[in-house]
């Protein structure tokens, strides 16, 4: 898979997360943890995940500071937790309802969110 066509399948995907954390971080939270709570669905993404991770990395796996180097970075992060999800989703789902737990933390989440997938839009015009 070309790195452009990663960066913008994630980039979408951390728009679709992040901007429903800023509008309505309740109802958001809820079906966030709705969906990690659920066994079969974890291991399922987890293993889409990882399918496509390793269809990015073996064009190239060199970690490096260019606009190309930084997305194989994040896609070595979701190979990490996709693999974590297939196989540990109980782990998984514990991180994130501590996370999400906290009210003060999900305006930040969903700015985090909508900023990498800025950067990702962005850097898949540069690759």
């Amino acid at each position: 898979m070309e790195l452009s066509t990663f960066a913008t399948i994630i980039g979408i995907l951390e728009f679709m997360v992040g901007l429903p954390f800023l509008v309505a971080s309740a109802a958001t939270t809820a079906f966030v943890l709705q969906l990690v709570r659920n066994d079969a669905f974890m291991r399922v993404m987890g293993v889409v995940v990882v399918m496509i991770t390793v269809l990015v990395l073996q064009d190239g796996y060199q970690v490096g500071t260019d606009a190309a180097g930084l997305i194989r970075l994040v896609a070595w992060i979701g190979l990490i937790k996709g693999l974590s999800a297939a196989w540990f989703p109980s782990f998984l789902a514990g991180i994130s309802e501590s996370i999400f737990g906290s009210v003060q933390m999900r305006p930040v989440l969903g700015v985090v969110a909508v900023a990498v997938g800025v950067l990702l839009l962005y850097g898949a015009q540069l690759v």
